[in-house]
């Protein structure tokens, strides 16, 4: 006989209503390493689990800033210092010529920094094997059922 290491409890149910109530069960009761699979996404079920609001938001935010702080001052920096350029009789840092940019590298910096946090911090990426990846609680729950872990 093998001794194999138990992962955790599965159950599946067939509707996204009984799943919603299940999970407020599973979340008065005390568990605190559980979680919800289903085929798509539902409406209320973060509410369900008391999940708290994910701080993913705020590290876009900070990134998206610096990202269009950088990008300003290394623009004024170049036409200001480095190598000034009269261009069309404006002064040498005139910012409705560099919004466009600005905000092209606002949105670069915000969008790296969102996808690298979350595959390296909130999702734990790389992960290259899980206990539930070949069973068929998963078969079924990206298809048309819905289960707890």
């Amino acid at each position: 006989m093998t001794d194999k290491k138990i992962f955790g409890v599965t159950a599946l149910f067939n509707d996204p209503n009984t799943l919603i109530a299940a999970a407020r069960k599973v979340a008065s009761s005390g568990f605190t390493k559980w979680d919800v699979n289903s085929p798509y996404p539902i409406h209320g079920i973060d509410k369900a689990m008391k999940m708290k609001p994910s701080k993913l938001g705020i590290v876009t935010l900070i990134f998206g800033l610096s990202g269009a702080v950088l990008a300003l001052i290394l623009m004024w920096w170049t036409m200001s210092v480095d190598y000034p350029m009269i261009i069309g009789g404006k002064p040498y840092f005139s910012l409705p010529a560099f919004i466009p940019v600005t905000f092209e590298v606002t949105v670069i910096m915000a969008t790296l920094s969102t996808v690298v946090a979350m595959f390296a911090f909130f999702f734990g990426l790389p992960r290259n094997s899980h206990a539930l990846h070949d069973t068929e609680y998963m078969k079924k729950v990206s298809r048309d059922h819905y289960g707890i872990v």
